[in-house]
């Protein structure tokens, strides 16, 4: 599971910053697993897409507050479950390409003089093995950022 963690320092009302961090995280579709005077732990498995809220990339959440900052640690469940949805959507797209132009190749015989014909797939997926990578980065990182703004705008609502 890829976690995250992170600290700012804090100094204000307990109280007023899991307050906050409830006002963001419930409407959200968050559920609180515990909740003290210093700590609030949430989880959530809801992430489902890109175009959601970056924080839904977050499945369980652990705030606490020591006597000078805030930290969080988090579980990032929905942004691995979005990784591997595009691993699987990469090796599924390629496999149905590999057999449909293998089946084409040999089921046309017109088709047998030209073995450039079953690069083509490999050709169609050169450019998804470099963007993919790429968005599973932006995913994480997009995620982390949010988290980061969630606890910046915490800290600075003293």
């Amino acid at each position: 599971m890829q976690t995250y963690e992170d600290f700012i320092p804090f100094s204000g009302n307990s109280e007023r910053a899991i307050s906050i961090a409830l006002h963001t995280l419930l409407p959200l579709g968050f559920q609180i697993e515990s909740q003290g005077s210093s700590h609030l732990t949430v989880t959530n498995q809801r992430y489902n897409s890109t175009k959601q809220d970056a924080l839904l990339g977050i499945s369980r959440a652990e705030f606490e507050l020591g006597r000078s900052a805030l930290t969080v640690r988090a579980e990032l469940g929905g942004v691995e479950r979005m990784q591997k949805f595009l691993l699987f959507i990469l090796l599924g797209l390629g496999a149905f390409d590999v057999l449909l132009f293998t089946g084409l190749w040999y089921f046309i015989p017109e088709l047998h003089a030209h073995t450039w014909f079953l690069f083509i797939p490999l050709v169609a997926l050169i450019p998804w093995a470099i963007i993919a990578p790429r968005m599973t980065v932006w995913i994480r990182e997009r995620t982390v950022a949010a988290l980061h703004t969630l606890l910046s705008n915490i800290a600075s609502s003293q």
